[in-house]
């Protein structure tokens, strides 16, 4: 009778461990689908944001162009003409009148002095005999 017992307690050992790998098999093959699921979701969700990145990609494109052509010269004066504006091509200019500007004088240089020669000389003159320094300050204007 015990060699029954133990008979049937090996059979029932050797059901079980035959139970518990096909248990975890079932286990590995249900994580398996669970990550299969996973992958092919985001694979889903990458694509829809890729065809919704190249929608965004074109909307904008068309926007800069859009943007460009309302800000071209011609779309600017057929505004304004629809608003009433008109071009005026000049008819004539301005004209200038000479400057007294020494363009050759260096950059920060002190202004040309513009008293005639002979003040010069009649002020070099009085200053020696004189002696006074500011002869030609009352003459400048």
């Amino acid at each position: 009778m015990a060699s029954a017992v133990a008979a049937e307690r090996l059979r029932l050992n050797v059901f079980g461990h035959a139970y518990m790998a096909v248990g975890a098999f079932v286990i590995v093959v249900l994580f398996y689908l669970a990550i299969a699921a996973q992958i092919t979701q985001a694979s889903y969700d990458i694509a829809r944001l890729q065809d919704q990145q190249r929608q965004l990609v074109a909307e904008q494109d068309q926007l800069r162009y859009q943007e460009v052509t309302l800000h071209a010269p011609a779309q600017v004066q057929q505004q304004a003409q629809q608003s009433g504006m008109q071009r005026v091509v000049p008819s004539s200019y301005v004209q200038g009148t000479q400057v007294a500007i020494d363009l050759t004088a260096p950059v920060g240089a002190q202004p040309a002095d513009t008293t005639p020669l002979w003040l010069r000389a009649v002020a070099t003159v009085v200053n020696t005999v004189g002696g006074t320094q500011n002869v030609q300050a009352a003459t400048k204007h």
